[in-house]
């Protein structure tokens, strides 16, 4: 278990993602903020590292986490399950733009992808995690 990352409340399998918890990632999952959030989304959640720090800052938040990517998607509903917060962290495994909220949010998060026009990574899970596609914007 050697992919196994542990928090205060809870742990992440890191295994089958591209990109692994990060500071960037946990920066953001300590920094942003609210004052009391009831609904929070997670865009691009990866792992879930950063929509499980949120679950465990604001207790009262439901937070809802979107995912491109099939085995990191896959590794966070574990990682969502399996935590404590299980009850009020959800997935919707697919891409953002075909993603349609209910309701509207009190916090919205990202660790977007920061490479644009750079050199590619080979492996296209870590290129899709990694790099923003210039076209886009």
């Amino acid at each position: 278990m050697g992919s196994v990352f542990r928090f205060k409340q809870f742990s992440l399998d890191q295994q089958g993602c591209a990109m692994k918890i990060n500071t960037d990632g946990v920066l953001l999952g300590a920094l942003a903020s609210h004052e009391d959030p009831l609904r929070i989304l997670d865009i691009g959640t990866g792992t879930g590292v950063i929509a499980l720090m949120l679950a465990q800052r604001f207790p009262s938040a439901v937070v809802d986490a979107v995912e491109i990517d099939p085995s990191a998607a896959s590794a966070a509903e574990k990682n969502f399950i399996e935590s404590p917060f299980a009850d009020r962290v959800r997935l919707s495994g697919h891409d953002f733009l075909q993603f349609k909220p209910l309701h509207k949010y009190d916090l919205i998060v990202s660790n977007p992808p920061f490479f644009v026009n750079d050199l590619k990574n080979p492996e296209k899970r870590k290129e899709l995690a990694r790099h923003a596609d210039p076209d886009f914007f």
